[in-house]
């Protein structure tokens, strides 16, 4: 999961879970402005090559041909 997947998710939980009008449009707001950050640079693994988001390149089985 990316860190803005990660951070979508943590903030629709939080709607989900309140009822208060002035948070939830706080959450909206948040929640929009997401979707204005710019994209996730792609990194290359220096041991294998592969191409990704960096938390997955960190945490992937390198495969050497």
């Amino acid at each position: 999961m990316s860190a803005r997947e990660e951070l979508e998710m943590h903030l629709s939980q939080a709607l989900s879970r309140t009822e208060d009008a002035a948070v939830q449009a706080h959450l909206h707001a948040a929640l929009e402005s997401t979707e204005a950050l710019p994209p996730t640079p792609l990194v290359e693994c220096p041991v294998c090559g592969k191409v990704g988001l960096p938390e997955r390149i960190a945490m992937h089985e390198c495969q050497l041909g």
